[in-house]
Protein backbone atom coordinates (compact mmCIF):
# COMPACT_ATOMS: atom_id res chain seq x y z
CA UNK A 1 0.00 0.00 0.00
CA UNK A 2 1.04 3.59 -0.68
CA UNK A 3 1.21 4.56 2.99
CA UNK A 4 3.57 1.68 3.79
CA UNK A 5 6.00 2.49 0.98
CA UNK A 6 6.37 6.19 1.62
CA UNK A 7 9.03 7.30 4.06
CA UNK A 8 8.99 10.53 5.99
CA UNK A 9 12.09 11.73 4.16
CA UNK A 10 10.56 11.12 0.74
CA UNK A 11 7.33 12.81 1.77
CA UNK A 12 9.24 15.85 3.03
CA UNK A 13 11.21 16.10 -0.22
CA UNK A 14 8.09 15.74 -2.35
CA UNK A 15 6.14 18.35 -0.39
CA UNK A 16 9.14 20.72 -0.37
CA UNK A 17 9.51 20.53 -4.16
CA UNK A 18 5.77 20.80 -4.79
CA UNK A 19 5.42 23.91 -2.61
CA UNK A 20 8.54 25.48 -4.12
CA UNK A 21 7.39 24.92 -7.70
CA UNK A 22 3.87 26.22 -7.02
CA UNK A 23 5.07 29.31 -5.16
CA UNK A 24 7.69 30.18 -7.77
CA UNK A 25 5.41 29.36 -10.68
CA UNK A 26 2.51 31.49 -9.48
CA UNK A 27 4.77 34.44 -8.73
CA UNK A 28 6.59 34.27 -12.06
CA UNK A 29 3.35 34.07 -14.02
CA UNK A 30 1.74 36.93 -12.10
CA UNK A 31 4.72 39.30 -11.87
CA UNK A 32 6.76 38.31 -14.93
CA UNK A 33 6.51 41.83 -16.41
CA UNK A 34 7.85 43.59 -13.30
CA UNK A 35 10.36 41.14 -11.85
CA UNK A 36 13.19 43.40 -13.00
CA UNK A 37 11.96 46.48 -11.12
CA UNK A 38 14.21 47.79 -8.37
CA UNK A 39 14.41 50.68 -5.92
CA UNK A 40 11.58 53.20 -5.85
CA UNK A 41 9.91 51.63 -8.88
CA UNK A 42 9.39 48.43 -6.91
CA UNK A 43 8.11 50.42 -3.93
CA UNK A 44 5.63 52.35 -6.06
CA UNK A 45 3.83 49.27 -7.42
CA UNK A 46 3.07 47.96 -3.90
CA UNK A 47 -0.30 48.40 -2.21
CA UNK A 48 -1.80 48.02 1.25
CA UNK A 49 0.33 46.13 3.80
CA UNK A 50 3.01 45.36 1.23
CA UNK A 51 3.57 49.10 0.71
CA UNK A 52 3.82 49.63 4.46
CA UNK A 53 6.34 46.81 4.90
CA UNK A 54 8.64 47.96 2.10
CA UNK A 55 8.38 51.62 3.15
CA UNK A 56 9.49 50.80 6.70
CA UNK A 57 12.35 48.68 5.35
CA UNK A 58 13.36 51.50 3.01
CA UNK A 59 13.44 54.00 5.85
CA UNK A 60 15.53 51.65 8.00
CA UNK A 61 18.03 51.40 5.14
CA UNK A 62 18.08 55.20 4.77
CA UNK A 63 18.97 55.66 8.44
CA UNK A 64 15.53 57.06 9.33
CA UNK A 65 14.86 54.37 11.90
CA UNK A 66 11.74 52.33 12.50
CA UNK A 67 9.40 55.09 11.35
CA UNK A 68 6.75 55.69 8.72
CA UNK A 69 5.09 58.82 7.31
CA UNK A 70 1.69 59.61 8.76
CA UNK A 71 0.40 59.33 5.19
CA UNK A 72 2.45 57.19 2.80
CA UNK A 73 3.20 59.35 -0.21
CA UNK A 74 2.12 62.46 1.69
CA UNK A 75 3.98 65.04 3.80
CA UNK A 76 7.12 63.83 5.57
CA UNK A 77 5.65 64.06 9.07
CA UNK A 78 6.57 60.70 10.59
CA UNK A 79 5.63 58.49 13.51
CA UNK A 80 7.04 55.28 15.01
CA UNK A 81 6.07 52.38 12.77
CA UNK A 82 4.16 50.62 15.53
CA UNK A 83 1.39 49.62 13.12
CA UNK A 84 3.59 46.66 12.17
CA UNK A 85 5.62 44.18 14.19
CA UNK A 86 9.32 44.73 13.49
CA UNK A 87 10.50 41.27 12.46
CA UNK A 88 9.50 41.31 8.80
CA UNK A 89 10.52 44.90 7.94
CA UNK A 90 13.93 44.40 9.55
CA UNK A 91 14.36 41.12 7.67
CA UNK A 92 13.55 42.96 4.42
CA UNK A 93 15.97 45.73 5.32
CA UNK A 94 18.76 43.19 5.93
CA UNK A 95 18.01 41.43 2.65
CA UNK A 96 17.79 44.69 0.68
CA UNK A 97 21.07 45.82 2.21
CA UNK A 98 22.68 42.89 0.39
CA UNK A 99 20.68 42.90 -2.84
CA UNK A 100 19.16 46.33 -3.15
CA UNK A 101 15.40 46.84 -3.11
CA UNK A 102 14.32 44.18 -5.58
CA UNK A 103 12.35 40.97 -6.00
CA UNK A 104 15.09 39.16 -4.05
CA UNK A 105 12.46 38.63 -1.33
CA UNK A 106 10.46 36.45 -3.73
CA UNK A 107 12.73 33.36 -3.97
CA UNK A 108 13.49 33.65 -0.26
CA UNK A 109 9.79 33.57 0.64
CA UNK A 110 9.19 30.68 -1.76
CA UNK A 111 11.97 28.74 -0.03
CA UNK A 112 10.49 29.51 3.39
CA UNK A 113 7.05 28.44 2.13
CA UNK A 114 8.53 25.11 1.02
CA UNK A 115 10.15 24.62 4.43
CA UNK A 116 6.76 25.34 6.02
CA UNK A 117 5.33 22.39 4.09
CA UNK A 118 8.07 20.14 5.47
CA UNK A 119 7.35 21.31 9.03
CA UNK A 120 3.66 20.50 8.61
CA UNK A 121 4.62 16.98 7.50
CA UNK A 122 6.91 16.54 10.51
CA UNK A 123 4.28 17.79 12.96
CA UNK A 124 1.72 15.39 11.49
CA UNK A 125 4.17 12.48 11.79
CA UNK A 126 4.99 13.50 15.37
CA UNK A 127 1.32 13.39 16.38
CA UNK A 128 -0.22 10.68 14.19
CA UNK A 129 2.74 8.54 13.09
CA UNK A 130 1.02 7.86 9.76
CA UNK A 131 2.83 8.54 6.45
CA UNK A 132 -0.34 8.92 4.38
CA UNK A 133 -1.83 11.35 6.90
CA UNK A 134 1.44 13.31 6.84
CA UNK A 135 1.44 13.39 3.03
CA UNK A 136 -2.09 14.79 2.93
CA UNK A 137 -1.19 17.35 5.61
CA UNK A 138 1.80 18.36 3.47
CA UNK A 139 -0.51 18.78 0.49
CA UNK A 140 -2.68 21.11 2.58
CA UNK A 141 0.35 23.36 3.12
CA UNK A 142 1.79 23.18 -0.40
CA UNK A 143 -1.59 23.77 -2.06
CA UNK A 144 -2.83 26.53 0.26
CA UNK A 145 -3.93 29.29 -2.17
CA UNK A 146 -3.25 32.09 0.32
CA UNK A 147 0.32 30.93 0.99
CA UNK A 148 0.98 30.45 -2.72
CA UNK A 149 -0.30 33.95 -3.41
CA UNK A 150 1.58 35.64 -0.56
CA UNK A 151 4.97 34.07 -1.34
CA UNK A 152 5.51 36.45 -4.26
CA UNK A 153 4.33 39.55 -2.40
CA UNK A 154 5.73 41.67 0.41
CA UNK A 155 3.62 39.90 3.04
CA UNK A 156 4.87 37.99 6.06
CA UNK A 157 2.54 34.97 5.97
CA UNK A 158 5.05 32.38 4.77
CA UNK A 159 7.70 33.46 7.29
CA UNK A 160 5.27 33.80 10.16
CA UNK A 161 3.65 30.39 9.70
CA UNK A 162 6.98 28.70 9.07
CA UNK A 163 8.10 29.90 12.51
CA UNK A 164 4.67 29.02 13.94
CA UNK A 165 4.98 25.36 12.92
CA UNK A 166 8.61 25.25 14.02
CA UNK A 167 7.37 26.34 17.46
CA UNK A 168 4.73 23.61 17.35
CA UNK A 169 7.27 20.95 16.33
CA UNK A 170 9.65 21.96 19.13
CA UNK A 171 6.75 21.97 21.60
CA UNK A 172 5.64 18.47 20.58
CA UNK A 173 9.17 17.14 20.91
CA UNK A 174 9.40 18.73 24.35
CA UNK A 175 6.01 17.12 25.12
CA UNK A 176 7.45 13.66 24.48
CA UNK A 177 10.82 14.33 26.12
CA UNK A 178 10.43 17.23 28.59
CA UNK A 179 13.52 19.25 29.40
CA UNK A 180 14.14 22.79 30.56
CA UNK A 181 16.48 23.41 27.63
CA UNK A 182 13.79 22.24 25.20
CA UNK A 183 11.18 24.48 26.82
CA UNK A 184 13.52 27.47 26.71
CA UNK A 185 14.35 26.91 23.03
CA UNK A 186 10.67 26.54 22.14
CA UNK A 187 9.91 29.80 23.97
CA UNK A 188 12.71 31.68 22.21
CA UNK A 189 11.45 30.63 18.77
CA UNK A 190 7.94 31.67 19.83
CA UNK A 191 9.33 35.08 20.82
CA UNK A 192 10.94 35.46 17.39
CA UNK A 193 7.62 34.42 15.87
CA UNK A 194 5.86 37.13 17.90
CA UNK A 195 8.24 39.76 16.52
CA UNK A 196 6.96 38.87 13.06
CA UNK A 197 3.31 38.91 14.14
CA UNK A 198 2.29 39.15 17.77
CA UNK A 199 -0.96 37.25 17.27
CA UNK A 200 1.01 34.10 18.14
CA UNK A 201 1.19 35.16 21.80
CA UNK A 202 -2.34 34.07 22.87
CA UNK A 203 -1.80 30.70 21.20
CA UNK A 204 1.57 30.21 22.88
CA UNK A 205 0.21 31.24 26.27
CA UNK A 206 -2.46 28.58 25.83
CA UNK A 207 0.30 26.05 25.12
CA UNK A 208 2.12 27.14 28.29
CA UNK A 209 -1.02 26.49 30.35
CA UNK A 210 -1.43 23.11 28.64
CA UNK A 211 2.23 22.28 29.38
CA UNK A 212 1.68 22.99 33.07
CA UNK A 213 -1.44 20.80 33.14
CA UNK A 214 0.34 18.02 31.26
CA UNK A 215 3.27 17.84 33.68
CA UNK A 216 1.38 18.69 36.90
CA UNK A 217 0.49 15.09 37.67
CA UNK A 218 4.15 14.03 37.58
CA UNK A 219 5.62 16.92 39.53
CA UNK A 220 4.02 20.20 40.54
CA UNK A 221 7.43 21.81 40.89
CA UNK A 222 8.54 20.70 37.43
CA UNK A 223 5.25 21.87 35.94
CA UNK A 224 5.83 25.38 37.26
CA UNK A 225 9.47 25.40 36.16
CA UNK A 226 8.56 24.24 32.64
CA UNK A 227 5.93 26.97 32.41
CA UNK A 228 8.49 29.53 33.60
CA UNK A 229 11.06 28.26 31.08
CA UNK A 230 8.59 28.58 28.20
CA UNK A 231 7.61 32.07 29.36
CA UNK A 232 11.18 33.25 29.85
CA UNK A 233 12.09 31.94 26.41
CA UNK A 234 9.17 33.88 24.93
CA UNK A 235 10.32 37.09 26.60
CA UNK A 236 14.01 36.85 25.66
CA UNK A 237 13.56 38.13 22.07
CA UNK A 238 10.68 40.49 22.94
CA UNK A 239 12.07 42.41 25.93
CA UNK A 240 14.96 44.13 24.08
CA UNK A 241 12.49 45.49 21.53
CA UNK A 242 10.10 46.61 24.28
CA UNK A 243 12.92 48.42 26.12
CA UNK A 244 14.08 50.01 22.87
CA UNK A 245 10.56 51.32 22.23
CA UNK A 246 10.36 52.88 25.68
CA UNK A 247 13.80 54.50 25.44
CA UNK A 248 13.15 55.92 21.96
CA UNK A 249 9.51 56.98 22.30
CA UNK A 250 8.66 56.95 25.99
CA UNK A 251 5.77 54.58 25.29
CA UNK A 252 5.33 51.04 26.61
CA UNK A 253 4.85 49.08 23.40
CA UNK A 254 5.83 45.41 23.81
CA UNK A 255 5.85 44.71 20.06
CA UNK A 256 3.40 46.83 18.05
CA UNK A 257 0.25 48.87 18.52
CA UNK A 258 -2.35 47.26 16.30
CA UNK A 259 -4.48 44.93 18.46
CA UNK A 260 -6.65 47.81 19.66
CA UNK A 261 -7.51 48.65 16.07
CA UNK A 262 -8.78 45.09 15.54
CA UNK A 263 -11.06 45.37 18.59
CA UNK A 264 -12.47 48.75 17.54
CA UNK A 265 -12.79 48.03 13.83
CA UNK A 266 -14.39 44.69 14.55
CA UNK A 267 -16.99 45.91 17.04
CA UNK A 268 -18.85 49.09 16.20
CA UNK A 269 -22.21 50.30 14.96
CA UNK A 270 -21.18 50.21 11.29
CA UNK A 271 -20.25 46.54 11.06
CA UNK A 272 -23.10 45.62 13.43
CA UNK A 273 -25.70 47.14 11.10
CA UNK A 274 -25.35 44.34 8.55
CA UNK A 275 -27.43 41.18 8.49
CA UNK A 276 -26.62 37.73 9.87
CA UNK A 277 -26.05 36.33 6.37
CA UNK A 278 -23.57 39.05 5.41
CA UNK A 279 -19.91 38.05 5.53
CA UNK A 280 -18.01 40.10 8.08
CA UNK A 281 -15.85 42.94 6.75
CA UNK A 282 -14.27 45.41 9.14
CA UNK A 283 -11.92 47.49 6.99
CA UNK A 284 -14.39 50.09 5.74
CA UNK A 285 -14.36 53.55 7.38
CA UNK A 286 -16.89 54.05 10.17
CA UNK A 287 -17.73 57.76 10.64
CA UNK A 288 -19.41 57.38 14.08
CA UNK A 289 -16.41 55.42 15.36
CA UNK A 290 -14.01 57.99 13.91
CA UNK A 291 -15.86 60.86 15.62
CA UNK A 292 -15.62 59.14 18.99
CA UNK A 293 -11.96 58.30 18.37
CA UNK A 294 -11.06 61.89 17.44
CA UNK A 295 -12.79 63.12 20.59
CA UNK A 296 -10.62 60.81 22.71
CA UNK A 297 -7.44 61.74 20.85
CA UNK A 298 -8.07 65.46 21.28
CA UNK A 299 -8.01 64.99 25.07
CA UNK A 300 -4.71 63.08 25.06
CA UNK A 301 -1.33 64.67 24.54
CA UNK A 302 1.11 62.02 25.78
CA UNK A 303 2.89 59.22 23.92
CA UNK A 304 3.15 58.77 20.13
CA UNK A 305 -0.12 59.34 18.34
CA UNK A 306 -0.06 55.85 16.82
CA UNK A 307 -0.12 54.37 20.34
CA UNK A 308 -2.95 56.65 21.46
CA UNK A 309 -4.90 55.85 18.29
CA UNK A 310 -4.64 52.12 19.01
CA UNK A 311 -5.70 52.71 22.61
CA UNK A 312 -8.72 54.71 21.48
CA UNK A 313 -9.83 51.90 19.16
CA UNK A 314 -9.47 49.42 22.03
CA UNK A 315 -11.50 51.55 24.47
CA UNK A 316 -14.30 52.18 21.99
CA UNK A 317 -14.45 48.56 20.82
CA UNK A 318 -14.67 47.19 24.36
CA UNK A 319 -17.28 49.81 25.26
CA UNK A 320 -19.40 48.74 22.30
CA UNK A 321 -19.20 45.08 23.37
CA UNK A 322 -20.30 45.95 26.92
CA UNK A 323 -23.14 48.23 25.84
CA UNK A 324 -24.51 46.15 22.95
CA UNK A 325 -24.29 42.45 23.88
CA UNK A 326 -26.95 41.33 21.37
CA UNK A 327 -25.22 43.11 18.47
CA UNK A 328 -21.88 41.68 19.60
CA UNK A 329 -23.34 38.17 19.59
CA UNK A 330 -24.51 38.67 15.99
CA UNK A 331 -21.08 40.00 15.01
CA UNK A 332 -19.38 36.98 16.58
CA UNK A 333 -21.67 34.56 14.77
CA UNK A 334 -21.00 36.33 11.47
CA UNK A 335 -17.25 36.22 12.05
CA UNK A 336 -17.43 32.57 13.09
CA UNK A 337 -18.86 31.46 9.76
CA UNK A 338 -16.87 33.98 7.69
CA UNK A 339 -13.72 32.03 8.67
CA UNK A 340 -15.10 29.15 6.58
CA UNK A 341 -16.39 31.20 3.65
CA UNK A 342 -14.12 30.55 0.64
CA UNK A 343 -15.80 33.24 -1.46
CA UNK A 344 -15.82 36.38 0.63
CA UNK A 345 -17.37 39.04 -1.66
CA UNK A 346 -14.63 41.58 -0.86
CA UNK A 347 -11.98 39.25 -2.28
CA UNK A 348 -13.53 39.61 -5.73
CA UNK A 349 -12.25 36.19 -6.76
CA UNK A 350 -12.70 35.25 -10.39
CA UNK A 351 -12.22 32.16 -12.52
CA UNK A 352 -9.44 29.83 -11.43
CA UNK A 353 -8.86 31.57 -8.09
CA UNK A 354 -12.49 31.09 -7.14
CA UNK A 355 -12.34 27.41 -8.06
CA UNK A 356 -9.03 26.93 -6.20
CA UNK A 357 -10.39 28.42 -2.98
CA UNK A 358 -13.56 26.35 -3.16
CA UNK A 359 -11.65 23.13 -3.80
CA UNK A 360 -9.20 23.83 -0.98
CA UNK A 361 -12.01 24.37 1.52
CA UNK A 362 -13.87 21.27 0.31
CA UNK A 363 -10.85 18.96 0.19
CA UNK A 364 -9.03 20.01 3.35
CA UNK A 365 -11.14 22.16 5.69
CA UNK A 366 -14.47 20.32 5.64
CA UNK A 367 -12.78 16.90 6.08
CA UNK A 368 -10.49 18.54 8.66
CA UNK A 369 -13.43 19.48 10.87
CA UNK A 370 -14.87 15.98 10.49
CA UNK A 371 -11.46 14.45 11.17
CA UNK A 372 -10.88 16.52 14.30
CA UNK A 373 -14.23 15.41 15.72
CA UNK A 374 -13.72 11.80 14.63
CA UNK A 375 -10.23 11.58 16.12
CA UNK A 376 -11.44 13.13 19.39
CA UNK A 377 -14.35 10.70 19.67
CA UNK A 378 -12.04 7.76 18.98
CA UNK A 379 -9.75 8.55 21.87
CA UNK A 380 -7.27 11.17 20.75
CA UNK A 381 -4.08 10.71 22.82
CA UNK A 382 -2.51 13.46 24.87
CA UNK A 383 0.01 14.39 22.18
CA UNK A 384 -2.90 15.58 20.01
CA UNK A 385 -4.09 18.01 22.69
CA UNK A 386 -1.81 20.87 21.51
CA UNK A 387 -3.45 20.70 18.07
CA UNK A 388 -6.92 21.08 19.55
CA UNK A 389 -5.73 23.91 21.79
CA UNK A 390 -4.19 25.74 18.83
CA UNK A 391 -7.35 25.36 16.76
CA UNK A 392 -9.37 26.98 19.56
CA UNK A 393 -6.72 29.62 20.34
CA UNK A 394 -6.52 30.55 16.66
CA UNK A 395 -10.22 30.40 15.89
CA UNK A 396 -11.72 32.16 18.91
CA UNK A 397 -9.97 35.55 18.36
CA UNK A 398 -11.17 35.48 14.75
CA UNK A 399 -14.74 34.81 15.83
CA UNK A 400 -14.78 37.07 18.89
CA UNK A 401 -12.69 40.05 17.75
CA UNK A 402 -11.87 40.41 14.05
CA UNK A 403 -11.52 38.24 10.95
CA UNK A 404 -9.90 39.50 7.73
CA UNK A 405 -11.72 38.93 4.47
CA UNK A 406 -8.66 37.35 2.81
CA UNK A 407 -8.20 34.55 5.41
CA UNK A 408 -4.56 35.48 6.09
CA UNK A 409 -5.01 35.13 9.85
CA UNK A 410 -6.85 31.81 9.43
CA UNK A 411 -4.00 29.90 7.79
CA UNK A 412 -2.77 28.30 11.02
CA UNK A 413 -6.22 26.91 11.76
CA UNK A 414 -6.56 25.76 8.15
CA UNK A 415 -3.26 23.86 8.18
CA UNK A 416 -3.97 22.12 11.49
CA UNK A 417 -7.37 21.10 10.15
CA UNK A 418 -5.48 19.81 7.11
CA UNK A 419 -3.61 17.45 9.46
CA UNK A 420 -6.88 16.13 10.82
CA UNK A 421 -8.18 15.79 7.26
CA UNK A 422 -5.13 13.64 6.58
CA UNK A 423 -5.63 11.30 9.51
CA UNK A 424 -9.33 10.92 8.71
CA UNK A 425 -8.65 10.22 5.03
CA UNK A 426 -5.99 7.68 6.01
CA UNK A 427 -8.66 5.95 8.07
CA UNK A 428 -11.19 6.12 5.23
CA UNK A 429 -8.68 4.64 2.79
CA UNK A 430 -8.56 1.55 4.95
CA UNK A 431 -5.51 2.08 7.11
CA UNK A 432 -6.06 2.97 10.72
CA UNK A 433 -3.84 5.92 11.73
CA UNK A 434 -1.47 4.96 14.53
CA UNK A 435 -0.76 7.79 16.94
CA UNK A 436 2.57 8.07 18.74
CA UNK A 437 0.97 8.42 22.12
Amino acid sequence: MLRLELTTRRICLFVFLLALVLDLGQGIVRYRHVLGLTGQQLVDIQQFDARVHVTIAQRILNGQGYTIPLSIGGPEEVQPAFIKAPGYPYLLAALFRLTGISFSFFPLQCLVGAILGVLVVLVSMQVFGDPLAALIAGFSAALNPILINSASQLYNENIYFCLFFLVLLLYLRWWQEPSFQGALLCGIVAGLNALVREIVIPSFLALIVLAAIHTWRRSKRSALLYAVSLTVGLLIPILPWTIRNYVVTGAVVPISAISGFAVGAGNNSCVASEEWATAFYGDDPCPPLDEQRYALLSAWNREPRVVLNDRAYMILGLAYVREHPAEYLKLSVRRAWTVFDPWHPRQNLQGGKRIAMALYFLIFLAPGVVGAVWFFLHGAPEIAWPLYVLILAGYLPLALIFVPHDHRFSIGVHLILGMFAGVWMAHIFGKRAVSKA
